[in-house]
């Protein structure tokens, strides 16, 4: 029910590839709910006296135009998995509740994940450029080697499950209590424990958020600690590793090669030093994105429309002050 009363009033950006045909569809199986539609440019206009804002742009969504929402914004949904750009102080200090895309994005990243590591260990990037297999290390089994997975959350825990059916031995490294009783988990670690877990892994594969504890938490130290023959995979955020350590790291050898689809800057500037690396893989931020994402997006979307009117708890919430 509507803070104001009468029908809440949801304002969906939809200039994202958001068809009519989906609006159209949510407006038929929630008419308890107003539907406004709008753009990247009218959403601050648009919102004023609203409910519930849906797939607002990271850089409209300012201190003003929470103001103009007034106090009847009760929920603010996040399309995509990351949220630091949204957390604004008068946002994390609010009641307002906060969901995102996180979760949905877990089949296509763990996906982009292992292929980063697949096509480092089988040379694919090097017979893509038409090197010749004589010039090439000699390629590798994942079965049998040892992956750890650091972040455990809606991608990581897929990223686990699939290293697991390639052979590997997968450890993780979470925050939470999550004990290893799964048949793909073997063991966990907490967060501090960390530079202990990485001296054991033939591949190590990031896909925790970029929080304030979590940026730069892989720099020089941890890549020391790491094998010379491990591989570095990265399909989080770009903040979490240094990247002038990473780059050092692959210059001295410390480490056998890094997939990254996402870096600290990004995009990564076609003159980096990262890029002339034969043994690095950089793809431009494209791991969430597959022929079933758009629509895993709108379900989770219009199941929270329907839970926010019926006054029911929603999916994939926020904690707005952890970050994740």
């Amino acid at each position: 029910m509507a803070a104001r009363g009468g029908r809440p009033r949801v304002l969906i950006v939809v200039s994202s590839g958001f068809p009519e045909e989906q609006l159209d569809e949510i407006r038929k199986s929630t008419p308890g709910a107003e539907l406004v539609a709008a753009t990247d440019d009218t959403v601050t206009d648009l919102a004023v006296e609203i409910d519930a804002l849906i797939g607002c742009p990271r850089r409209a969504f300012t201190a003003e135009l929470l103001v103009r929402a007034g106090e009847s914004l009760r929920w603010v949904h996040g399309s995509g998995a990351g949220v630091e750009e949204f957390l604004i102080p008068e946002f994390v200090n609010s009641e307002i509740t906060f969901t995102n895309g996180k979760v949905i994005q877990g089949p296509e990243v763990s996906d982009h994940a292992m292929a980063l590591l697949l096509a480092l260990a089988r040379n694919l990037h090097l017979v893509i450029r038409g090197e010749s297999p004589k010039a090439m290390p000699r390629p590798i089994e994942l079965r049998g080697k040892n992956a750890l997975v650091v972040g455990l959350g809606g991608v990581g825990l897929l990223i686990a499950e699939k290293a697991s059916a390639f052979g590997m031995n997968v450890s993780g490294v979470d925050h939470g209590n999550l004990p290893p009783m799964l048949s793909f988990l073997e063991q966990v670690y907490r967060p501090e424990d960390l530079d202990k877990a990485l001296p054991g892994a033939d591949a190590v594969l990031v896909a925790a958020p970029r929080t304030e504890i979590t940026r730069g938490i892989f720099g020089a130290e941890q890549f020391k600690l790491m094998k010379r023959s491990a591989y570095f995979v990265n399909v989080s955020r770009g903040a979490l590793v240094k990247t002038d350590d990473l780059t050092e790291a692959l210059r001295q050898g410390l480490i056998a090669g890094a997939g990254l689809d996402v870096t600290d800057p990004e995009p990564l500037p076609d003159d980096h030093p990262l890029r002339g690396f034969s043994n690095v893989i950089v793809s431009p931020h494209i791991a969430g994105l597959s022929e079933h994402n758009r629509r895993r997006a709108f379900d989770l979307i219009k199941t929270n429309i329907d839970q926010f009117v019926r006054g029911l708890p929603l999916v994939n919430t926020v904690d707005k002050k952890l970050g994740y």
